[in-house]
């Protein structure tokens, strides 16, 4: 995916989003859903503070689990 038209996206969309951690939680979820690489992911999450706080959550979950998954 061009991490540019995603930039681009967001940041037209989320002017007119009144809830938008909620909306950056359910788009990242969807991108990473559709394979994004992490790459553009961090070009995401340094474009937009509500981008970065849904891929640091995202982040520190998957770590999360992983953990719980070694020591079960």
């Amino acid at each position: 995916m061009d991490s540019e038209i995603l930039v681009d996206t967001w940041v037209i969309l989320s002017q007119y989003i009144k809830d938008k951690q909620q909306a950056a939680d359910h788009w990242i979820n969807e991108l990473i859903d559709l394979g994004i690489d992490d790459e553009t992911l961090e070009e995401l999450a340094n474009t937009d503070k509500y981008l970065g706080i849904s891929i640091d959550e995202l982040s520190s979950n998957s770590e999360d689990d992983d953990y719980e998954f070694e020591y079960e």
